[in-house]
């Protein structure tokens, strides 16, 4: 299953909103912020603030996004396939 749509499902988005989330997501990732991590960190939270400090979306996409690789990790028996 991909991000978007691990977002349909779970969260019964319409696709605008899944392109805005998985934009951000590519941002994120591009600047460097998110490498990785299994949880939602204070430190992570403060990276993401200090470069999107008026907009929240970020933090939640990373949160589903998070989410989503968890879930996937999950499905897959707790095997880690980069």
């Amino acid at each position: 299953m991909e991000f978007g749509d691990f977002l349909r499902k779970n969260y019964h988005l319409g696709d605008k909103s899944v392109k805005d989330y998985i934009s951000r997501l590519n941002v994120i990732l591009n600047k460097g912020l998110y490498n990785g991590e299994k949880e939602l960190t204070p430190s992570l939270i403060a990276s993401v603030d200090r470069e999107y400090p008026e907009d929240s979306h970020y933090r939640l996409t990373l949160k589903r996004y998070i989410e989503f690789q968890n879930k996937q990790k999950e499905n897959r028996g707790g095997k880690n396939y980069g």
